[in-house]
């Protein structure tokens, strides 16, 4: 994500034992995040780094210390993601009528995930920065010669995390992404990935969620839940 948000001309940074992303343009907490990756954070650095731009922290599971320090600091527990792995094992293909395929047609994808996840078609651009850079796999599912959904994947040595994937409104329900992500494990398995790894919002009743049941169809298995810490408002 790290290459995503710089490509498409947001900031990013380690920071405190985080990595820090933020792009003021989009409210999207996928851009908007910071999530440790050293063995110590500092929230106070990271609350700094974001200098009162909303953004979440990511808390996930042996930070000892890290909700009480989160909490001290004003932040708030937020909507939750949950964390999903899976093996090598092969995916069984999806029933689609969509032709799904690895692409390097940036503008292809810019298009889908512009539509997709409701982005400026600039912003959208942006990202398809990562269309061709390397470790990142790109997939387009196609409507005849129309892009109607997208999806990328970062692959670097035996494992390999899924992610950005977004369906044109006018495309929706047609097994786009499920296919994708059957496209996708097909592929870093041929690379020698063996630990696959992707998220999506916690499951709540109120709140059903398409691409949860997905990733499960998938073949991926719940891990652990993650929560997402709300950073405080600013005050005034």
């Amino acid at each position: 994500m790290r290459d995503a948000v710089l490509a498409s001309g947001g900031r990013a940074a380690l920071v405190g034992g985080a990595m820090c992303l933020a792009d003021e343009r989009t409210p999207a907490v996928e851009v908007n995040r910071a999530v440790p990756v050293g063995p110590h954070v500092d929230v106070a650095a990271i609350a700094s780094w974001y200098a009162g731009h909303d953004h979440v922290v990511a808390a996930p599971p042996g930070y000892l210390g890290l909700e009480e320090s989160l909490r001290a600091h004003g932040y708030t527990p937020g909507y939750a993601w949950m964390k999903f792995t899976r093996n090598d094992a092969p995916a069984a293909p999806p029933p689609t009528d969509l032709r799904v395929a690895e692409s390097l047609d940036a503008e292809a994808y810019a298009l889908a995930a512009a539509e997709g996840f409701g982005l400026p078609p600039a912003l959208a651009r942006g990202l398809a920065s990562i269309v061709g850079a390397p470790g990142w796999l790109c997939f387009v599912a196609w409507d005849g010669d129309e892009p109607a959904a997208s999806a990328a994947v970062y692959a670097e040595a035996t494992e390999a995390w899924f992610g950005l994937g977004a369906t044109r409104p006018a495309f929706r329900r047609r097994g786009a992404q499920t296919a994708l992500l059957a496209a996708r494990i097909e592929r870093v398995r041929e690379l020698g990935v063996r630990r696959l790894s992707t998220e999506t919002g916690e499951r709540i009743p109120e709140r059903p969620d398409q691409s949860y049941r997905n990733i499960l169809r998938a073949g991926f298995r719940e891990t652990y839940l993650r929560p997402n810490w709300r950073s405080p408002r600013p005050k005034g």
